[in-house]
């Protein structure tokens, strides 16, 4: 690396920075911008990664070819369907359909079983939104001692707690000091039958 005669920085010296092999991973590192937006995203994924948890946050591809899949026109009967409604009405597009914003939207897989009031089961995967503002009431997933949990977020007054969706598990609650970090909204849930 050559000097800038102009600096008045130090340049390169041998030895110097982080040495491979050191830190958290045991292996080099590398630099690497990140939208301030997706820090807490990039942080809580890394933080799982290093616990072995089964937590993957799967970017919605801003640049995935349009797909689409029949829609018919009338709603499927839970009992005897009618064979006269057999033709397709329209086509849809998933990424339209589930994806409000596609650039601030992440698949994550759930982790355990405190949310299956909801309809949220272990193994679901969950479409989360981090541009729309956590309001009481929504399904959200928070960072938690730099651990993520989805819950529903409760506002009454000035506490604030998230609340389990299933009774075996307890509530969180939150105190004046106590910081609690809304990742994003939860908007969909992928469950498989």
């Amino acid at each position: 690396m050559k000097e800038n005669p102009n600096s008045r920085r130090g340049g390169y010296r041998a030895g110097a920075g982080r040495k491979p092999g050191t830190g958290i991973y045991s292996e080099p590192t590398k630099p690497i911008r990140v939208p301030e937006s997706q820090i807490d995203t990039v942080l809580g994924y890394l933080s799982a990664y290093r616990k072995k948890k089964d937590v993957s946050a799967l970017s919605i591809a801003t640049d995935s070819p349009r797909r689409t899949i029949p829609v018919m026109s009338h709603r499927v009967p839970a009992g005897f369907p009618s064979p006269a409604d057999d033709y397709v009405q329209d086509r849809v597009d998933l990424n339209e359909h589930l994806i409000l914003h596609r650039e601030a939207s992440f698949i994550l897989r759930v982790s355990g079983w405190s949310m299956v009031g909801a309809g949220i089961h272990d193994g679901d995967e969950l479409i989360v939104d981090r541009a729309i503002e956590p309001a009481d009431g929504h399904v959200v997933v928070a960072v938690i001692n730099g651990e993520l949990t989805v819950k529903r977020l409760r506002k009454t007054g000035r506490k604030i707690r998230l609340a389990a969706e299933n009774p075996d598990y307890p509530d969180i609650e939150f105190s004046a000091g106590e910081e609690l970090v809304i990742w994003g909204v939860v908007t969909r849930v992928l469950h498989r039958v």
